[in-house]
Order: structure tokens, then sequence, then C-alpha cells
């Protein structure tokens, strides 16, 4: 299983996300009281780590940790 220290999500990565589940910066800063500013730079550069996981369960809703789980199960 991994760490929280290899998760990443790179920028294309988070655009992909937010496109498929259909949010825009704008809702994602609203709904979870980010400020605009952050949500681009994360869209421009990614995140690693602990922030990987949770920039992943607020655009999805599940953690990163339960996506893998679920695909060693099946």
């Amino acid at each position: 299983m991994e760490t929280h220290q290899d998760l990443a999500l790179t920028g294309s990565e988070i655009r992909r996300l937010m496109r498929q589940h259909g949010l825009t910066i704008r809702s994602l800063a609203s709904q979870f009281n980010l400020t605009l500013k952050r949500i681009r730079e994360v869209r421009a550069h990614g995140v690693q780590g602990l922030a990987a996981n949770e920039w992943h369960r607020l655009i999805t809703g599940t953690w990163m940790d339960q996506v893998s789980i679920q695909r060693e199960i099946a």
C-alpha cells in the first residue's frame, strides 16, 4: 500500500479530475472555503504527500488510499 509520501497529483491530473466531476475553481473555493489563488496554484503545480490525498478527496469525495485499496481487493 502507498504511504502518504508516495502520493502525488500533477496539475494536469487536478484539472482533469475537476473537469470529470464538474467543478469550477469558484465552486471548489466556495464549497471548501479555499482561495482562488490557492486553487489556481494547485492546478498549475500539483501537490504531493498528504495534500494530494486531501485534494483528491475534495474533488472526488474519496481518499486516494481507498481507491488503491479497492483496486487491490478487486
